[in-house]
């Protein structure tokens, strides 16, 4: 089985360094990869133009701008404009019966998903998953006890949690605090082998000691040149946005696929790799 693990400090860095990882292998592929970025949020312009560029010439089939598929995952530039996440799950919930008329968007969206989850029988309400996340991470952030609650769990996300009350006053164990969902996949519902939801669920770990929010997101599949720059950027906004709201600092992203795929020809890496040969040169003059 061929892996690889990257450690970047950028998302340019990261993505490039991955595809790079990816090409020599067979059928430029590999399993059960890890990719660490530390501000995933920050770019390379240099490379994401050209990147734009090849994608931008792509026309069998086109392939979405990134900022398309940033937006499937995180509403930026639609979070901008609010300051609370219930503002803007509000905004983006009126949004989304229209965003699922467009054929993409058929199973819906991952920031849908994220925060309007399907309900089950006796709780039909959609759940906000993300405000879930929110509010434990405020409630407990001054514990150094809990780090790693953050997360999806296997049971469907309606489940009862342990009242905050205990976790507050420190009666409840460790292995008796549930994670706070993150769950992109719907058992019952998303049974189509290829596309949506690649993104199988987001799990936030907090460091107490610096109030620091990190998050961790798994792919059962990930296409490197058609997806993988976008949703590394939407994942740090993402947390970004979750940590704002809860009070805290953002930290770091690390990426699990497990299979990741290339995806683009070895013309179309060269030039992006030139492209930061490029800039290193004109750093050194």
């Amino acid at each position: 089985m061929h892996t690889f693990t990257v450690d970047a400090p950028d998302v340019s860095t990261a993505w490039l360094d991955a595809c790079s990882r990816l090409e020599p292998l067979p059928n430029a592929k590999a399993f059960h990869t890890v990719v660490r970025i530390a501000d995933p949020r920050r770019e390379k312009p240099g490379l994401r133009a050209e990147l734009d560029r090849l994608r931008g010439a792509r026309t069998n089939p086109a392939l979405y701008p990134i900022d398309t598929v940033v937006n499937t995952l995180f509403p930026i530039q639609l979070a901008a404009g609010c300051t609370t996440h219930e503002e803007l799950t509000d905004r983006y919930r009126t949004l989304y019966p229209r965003l699922r008329e467009v054929r993409r968007n058929a199973h819906g969206t991952y920031f849908g998903r994220l925060i309007a989850y399907p309900g089950a029988d006796g709780k039909p309400d959609p759940v906000d998953q993300l405000a879930r996340v929110i509010k434990r991470l405020d409630t407990l952030r001054k514990s150094a006890r809990w780090n790693a609650v953050y997360e999806a769990d296997v049971a469907h996300v309606n489940d009862a949690d342990p009242p905050v009350e205990r976790e507050r006053s420190g009666t409840a164990a460790a292995d008796e605090a549930p994670g706070t969902e993150a769950v992109i996949r719907v058992a019952a519902r998303d049974t189509q082998p290829l596309d949506f939801p690649c993104l199988s669920h987001c799990s936030f770990q907090l460091d107490s000691a610096t109030n620091t929010v990190h998050l961790a997101a798994y792919y059962r599949s990930h296409y490197m040149f058609d997806r993988a720059y976008g949703n590394y950027l939407a994942l740090g906004h993402l947390n970004a946005w979750v940590a704002a709201q809860a009070g805290l600092t953002p930290g770091s992203l690390t990426v699990m696929a497990g299979c990741a795929r290339l995806g683009c020809t070895k013309a179309e890496l060269a030039a992006l790799q030139q492209t930061t040969t490029e800039t290193l040169f004109d750093l050194g003059a």
